[in-house]
This record gives C-alpha cells, structure tokens and sequence, in this order.
C-alpha cells in the first residue's frame, strides 16, 4: 500500500510538471499553418521554440494561406493581406496582427554597396523601360557609383506565385509610381508589359537574386540577411533614401493605426523623416466558434507568437515585433479564438 501511494503521488506531481512545462503528451495537439513566405523566418523560429502543442508551418504564399484556412486544409492561416471582396471568406474566423517589418529591394551588382532607387525607377525597370544599371535615370541617383554602374542588361526577379509580398508591393508601386500599376498578390496581372524572371516563394526569389548576376528583386528583410545580398537604399515620402532596418520600419508601421479588425491601411506616400515606407503587417487567420482541441491550440501558439516570442526573437530576424497599441490590438483578436 505504502508503495503504490508513493506511485501515485510520483505520477501525480509528473502530471502536473508536465502541464505547468508545456502540457502531458496526452495533452498536446498538432496544428497546422500554411501561408505567407514573408513570415516563415520567424515562424520556423517560435514553432520550434514552443512548447506545449506541436506547431508546423509550411511556406506556400499568403494566396494560398489563405484559400487553404478556407477549404478547412489548415488549422490557421497565413496572409500579407486580408481576404480580397473578390475571394470567398470562411464562417467565423478573425484575423490576428502576428508582425511587422520592410520589404527589402537586394540587387547583385559586383563592387557595388551602394544603390539608391525610387519607386518611379523601380517601377520603369520592371516595365521594360530600364533596361541597363547604367541608364541615366539609375545614373542620376548614383553619381557618386557611376563607374559601378555596369552597362549589363537588368534581370528583374518577382514572385510567381500569389503573393502578399506582391500585393503589398504592386500597392506600393500603384501609389508612388503611378497609375500603371495595380494592387495584386499575381504580380504578371499588377501591370501591363511586366518582365523578368519569377520565382515561387521569397526565398526562392533571393537565391535567384544571389545566382543571377545584375538582378534585382523584392524580398523580405529575413532572407534578404540570410543570403548576405546587398540591399538597395529606397527613396522615402520624405525624400530620404534609406537602407531598410528593424527602426525605420518600425516608425513607417506604428505611424499609421490599426483597425479594431487588425488591419492596417498604409499610405506609402507618408512624409515621414527616418522611416521605410516599403513596410507591411502579417496576418494570422483563425477560427472562433470553433469549440475544438485544435482551435484551443492556435489561440495558444498565436498568444505565445505575439507575447512572447516575437517581442524576443523577431528584430534578430528580420521583422518589428508589434508593441503598444498594435499588440494590445492584437491580443484581443487572438483572444477570441476557440
């Protein structure tokens, strides 16, 4: 008798040290996350961190994040951008802010460390309008860089896959360039006459950039450090060119509100000193009313991201943790998941 109490106190205290560390295997559920490659540096980083569910998330592009959460693929999404009238929304989801961050324009010209860029220049060379790194319009802008300037043919690198790298992109480009373009995650249909090479996914886009000599393309910060590409300095509302960096991101994002839904509405025409216009928020998409394990586990994983893991982990990375009113924001919304 004495030894089976002993047992089952033992049992019992492992119990409880197993819930209070993450949760008895018994517990645990597996979940599922499919979406934005802009994201995946970091979520990579906080699922292998946590602890009390399994976590895996599979880089697929925020077009399909978001159509795989809606035909029931995925416990949660992952989006640069929410659901588009066009696209048909699930029952009972919110969307919850997960990060912040720039989206990094990296070139590979040799010797060059230096390259200043606007978004009228950017926008002409993915139209065939520019088409060598020495056209006076680059030249202008790099006076200092001009025997740099290769007379080499540009390859531009973009998406092919659906993107909300893109989308946030092409509506960059639609309010500072001009009418030519529009807001889409297809980049091919966001002009007419777009050239260049595509690549799925954005690290697929940088390891192009890397392994084509005289590209240029757009990429998340992330990866962008990852493959050690130089990254251009991109020319502000303020008329500022600046190097993207977790600061100036950050003062672009939190210069702007965030609506009680979560999302937020950019204006990349904003004059502001020290900021990076070329900025985006991240979107989690997941179910309320669910009443399952599973959507338990995403309101769980998601609190953790925001709370704790992206506050600790995602300025190494490459993105802006969301603070203040953003996460305040932010952890409402997760809130009502269940």
């Amino acid at each position: 008798m004495r030894l089976s109490k002993i047992a089952s106190i033992s049992a019992g205290a492992a119990l409880i040290a197993a819930t209070a560390f993450g949760g008895s295997a018994a517990m645990a559920e597996t979940i599922t996350g499919t979406g934005a490659s802009y994201t995946l540096s970091l979520q990579t980083e906080c699922a292998a961190a946590y602890t009390a569910h399994q976590v895996t998330y599979v880089s697929k592009g925020s077009t399909t994040g978001r159509s795989d959460y809606s035909k029931g693929v995925s416990d949660f999404g992952g989006s640069d951008i929410i659901f588009k009238p066009s696209e048909v929304k699930p029952k009972n989801f919110t969307y919850v802010p997960l990060l912040g961050g720039p989206i990094a324009i990296s070139y590979n010209i040799a010797g060059l460390t230096r390259l200043n860029l606007t978004a009228a220049v950017i926008s002409d060379i993915y139209l065939g309008k520019i088409t060598k790194w020495n056209d006076k319009a680059i030249v202008d802008l790099n006076k200092s860089a001009k025997a740099l300037l290769p007379d080499a043919t540009i390859t531009p690198v973009y998406r092919s896959d659906g993107s909300g790298t893109t989308a946030n992109f092409t509506n960059y480009l639609k309010q500072v360039a001009g009418s030519a373009w529009a807001f889409s995650d297809a980049f091919k249909t966001a002009a007419t006459g777009v050239v260049g090479v595509g690549a799925s996914g954005n690290s697929a886009v940088a390891t192009t950039i890397k392994s084509t000599a005289n590209s240029f393309g757009y990429i998340d910060l992330a990866d962008a450090n990852k493959n050690a590409l130089p990254i251009a300095h991109l020319q502000n509302g303020a008329g500022q060119f600046l190097k993207p960096t977790i600061a100036n991101s950050k003062a672009f994002i939190e210069a702007t509100s965030m609506k009680a839904t979560g999302e937020v509405v950019f204006d990349y025409n904003k004059k502001l000193n020290g900021a990076y216009n070329l900025s985006l928020v991240s979107y989690g998409i997941a179910p309320t009313k669910a009443g399952t394990a599973k959507a338990d586990a995403v309101r769980e994983y998601l609190t953790y991201f925001i709370k704790d893991c992206a506050p600790s982990k995602a300025a190494a990375v490459g993105y802006v943790a969301l603070s203040g009113k953003f996460q305040t924001t932010a952890l409402k919304l997760v809130s009502k998941v269940d």
